[in-house]
């Protein structure tokens, strides 16, 4: 561990900094996805040098013990709801939040909610942030009303620099409020040397997982968007390959389009080498047991923290080939991207990643564990986003 990062973790333990601001931030949904798992990030990183962390969520959570566990004050808030009255009111009671709690700032995980967000900052005088994380092509598609929380945010993340360039030029007047600051994994978490047999073992024998066969995972959200299906008729292609694939997802996730895998794998001819599995938490032992991990996603997005987290551990990987998957994987010489909504192509690229010799293997791990290291630490990333908390905030002193 850094020095850098003792200082980070010991202010928080040893008393509150007086002068450290405190945030509010906005998810649409508190479960494994990105957004949340980007503001337990930053909220922990806040609450470890000495401020306070609020995150408001709509909807059922599935990472409640993490705010618990990091002192973050959780809201359960309607944000999402597209009903103008139900809309009013949640400005209202979040404006009252703001101003009860004493929040410097407000946080918006994403552009949707950047205008209820920017709406409760303006009304309890504070400022406000947002996270552009929607894909490149929600640019020129962005609504009046999120254009205009944009314009009035006090400053725009991205984690894509592809994504700033595209916004800056659909927004001029964001360009000088527009920083970049790529999603940093917890290094020390998805470290293969740290990730224990034990811990593997245990995942294999829940997940009834064969000695002899090698092993696909597709961990994503239990919706269309990401490929499942498209996943599915590729292996379709390859039964002549023994393998296991599991698809990984959070279990209040999926509902009729679940049900539609299900039926899927079963038409066509697939129950022996598809598992649909739920979340797990140990998301680093998971990945360790996967010979190869797909992400087939068929509309592009800014960030995947499954293809981050992945590289973290050396993994070989196979992701459709869009402008910010290519930054994503930059560097790695494990990564074979595809023509997006391609089967054939997938099977293909699947193919040849499996055939790769298991010394070569090896010998590439070492090189993709070290590329990710230096382009996506969550230290890195905690100690900008924290220090431009700071200078928004106009609080004396700084975070370390």
């Amino acid at each position: 561990m850094s020095s850098d990062t003792s200082v980070l973790q010991s202010r928080g333990k040893d008393k509150p900094n007086p002068n450290a601001p405190t945030v509010l931030h906005l998810v649409s949904r508190l479960d494994g996805g990105g957004g949340s798992r980007l503001a337990i990030d930053l909220s922990s990183g806040l609450v470890e040098s000495g401020g306070r962390a609020l995150i408001a969520y709509d909807g059922e959570a599935t990472s409640t013990y993490e705010l618990s566990r990091h002192k973050i004050t959780p809201i359960t808030e309607a944000l999402t709801s597209r009903n103008p009255i139900s809309g009013y009111n949640v400005t209202r009671r979040l404006a009252q939040v703001i101003r009860d709690q004493k929040v410097d700032m407000v946080h918006a995980q994403n552009a949707t909610l950047a205008a209820v967000g920017e709406a409760a900052a303006r009304k309890a005088g504070a400022k406000m942030i947002t996270t552009f994380c929607d894909g490149p092509g929600e640019v020129a598609t962005l609504s009046k009303k999120t254009r205009t929380a944009l314009l009035n945010s006090d400053h725009v993340l991205t984690l894509s620099y592809l994504t700033a360039n595209l916004l800056s030029e659909a927004l001029p007047e964001l360009r000088e409020r527009v920083s970049v600051v790529p999603y940093g994994v917890d290094l020390t978490r998805f470290d293969p040397q740290r990730v224990t047999p034990q811990r593997m073992i245990q995942m294999a024998q829940t997940w009834r997982l064969p000695d002899d066969r090698p092993v696909l995972m597709l961990p994503a959200r239990y919706v269309p968007q990401k490929g499942h299906a498209l996943l599915l008729e590729a292996l379709t292609e390859m039964k002549d390959i023994e393998l296991r694939c599991l698809m990984v997802g959070p279990s209040s996730d999926g509902g009729a389009y679940r049900d539609q895998l299900n039926k899927l794998v079963t038409m066509m001819g697939l129950d022996d080498r598809i598992f649909l599995a739920d979340e797990c938490r140990d998301m680093p032992a998971a990945l360790m047991l996967a010979d190869l991990v797909v992400a087939p996603y068929l509309t592009p997005s800014t960030y995947n923290r499954v293809v981050i987290e992945a590289q973290a551990l050396g993994r070989p990987l196979v992701a459709s080939d869009y402008p910010c998957a290519r930054e994503l994987v930059e560097g790695s010489s494990m990564a074979w991207l595809v023509p997006p909504n391609d089967a054939q192509a997938l099977a293909w690229a699947i193919r040849d990643a499996l055939a790769l010799p298991s010394e070569e293997r090896q010998a590439r791990t070492t090189q993709v564990v070290e590329n990710l290291q230096r382009r996506s630490d969550r230290d890195w990333m905690r100690r900008r986003v924290l220090g431009m908390y700071w200078d928004l905030s106009g609080r004396p002193g700084t975070p370390f």
